[in-house]
């Protein structure tokens, strides 16, 4: 289970999500202490959950502990403050890079151990960020692989670098909410919010002209566009239309899809009885019941939220409880 977002951003030192999202994608878990191997010296460390030597208030992990999924996650995000968010707020600039740019980093302080000063202010890395130079990043992080790494470092370096170079995704139907509604009418609407129905009607396929009047044209690709995702079909732009017509597919991908309105979906599913994390993070978990809703109901299992399994799952009464 991965830790709810709005505990990794509880207090003063925020933690990015998706940057400890890939660290648990190169990272295992184990409940029960385990003794650490590889070590430069002759002492005895062992290790619990995401590979924490230490609890939260610095005592050392004892052999045969045991902990919980939520406990390990919880002891994650302590040791990302405590000992890898100190050192990368002090790098040049940090508080400009986006969400996705400081997970990415994240990952890659995380993984370095013993090697943190890699990330000095003087380093390539430091440099980079004190001038800017955001292109740089990914080019180092790709680059750079330590000394005796294991065989999926190099894997891992590039999906940090691709987790810096992703834009984040702004949550549309937040500002949909908050629309008005779109209809034929006398006199005839007019606007930028019409012309830009047009366009995303457009987009999924139907011949329109965009001349922001929301005319009997219009009318029919809305009715169309309602029959096809399963809504009812009155040529009227409400906001479920809005909100089917211009949400964003949500799939499994890498790094994951991250966002308020993955969480919705995750809210909706969780309702109805799949177990799943409601934390914004379109994770193997959420595809997993995804899948499963899809089956239940009958709907195309191609683990992608959008169009008819999205309308199912936000806006068709009669999904109750199915597990």
């Amino acid at each position: 289970m991965t830790t709810d977002i709005n505990r990794l951003r509880a207090g003063p030192k925020q933690l990015p999500v998706a940057g400890v999202e890939l660290i648990k994608q190169f990272t295992q878990c184990q409940l029960q202490a385990y003794l650490k191997t590889n070590l430069e010296s002759d002492g005895t460390v062992y290790l619990i959950g995401w590979g924490c030597d230490r609890h939260a208030d610095g005592t050392l992990v004892l052999p045969e502990e045991l902990v919980t999924q939520r406990q390990a996650d919880e002891l994650l995000a302590s040791h990302l403050r405590q000992i890898c968010l100190p050192v990368l707020m002090e790098l040049p600039n940090w508080a400009q890079l986006n969400e996705n740019q400081q997970g990415a980093l994240l990952s890659f302080a995380h993984s370095l151990q013993k090697e943190l000063s890699t990330l000095s202010t003087r380093s390539l890395l430091g440099r980079a960020l004190r001038h800017r130079q955001w292109y740089q990043v990914p080019t180092f992080l790709s680059g750079y692989y330590g000394a005796n790494p294991p065989e999926y470092i190099a894997y891992r370096r590039q999906e940090e670098a691709r987790l810096f170079l992703t834009e984040i995704h702004q949550d549309r139907y937040v500002v949909i909410n908050r629309s008005r509604l779109l209809a034929l009418s006398e006199p005839i609407l007019t606007g930028t919010d019409v012309e830009k129905l047009q366009l995303a009607l457009i987009a999924k396929g139907f011949e329109i002209s965009v001349d922001g009047q929301f005319g009997p044209m219009t009318q029919w690709a809305v009715e169309k566009f309602q029959t096809f995702v399963g809504l009812a079909a009155n040529g009227i732009a409400d906001v479920a239309t809005q909100r089917i017509l211009y949400a964003r597919p949500l799939f499994m991908s890498q790094p994951y899809l991250i966002g308020s309105d993955v969480r919705e979906v995750q809210s909706a599913l969780a309702r109805i009885g799949y177990a799943v994390d409601v934390n914004g993070v379109f994770n193997p978990r959420t595809l997993e019941a995804l899948i499963a809703f899809q089956r239940y109901f009958d709907l195309p299992e191609d683990g992608i939220l959008q169009n008819k399994t999205l309308t199912k799952l936000l806006y068709w009464p009669e999904v109750v409880a199915v597990s």
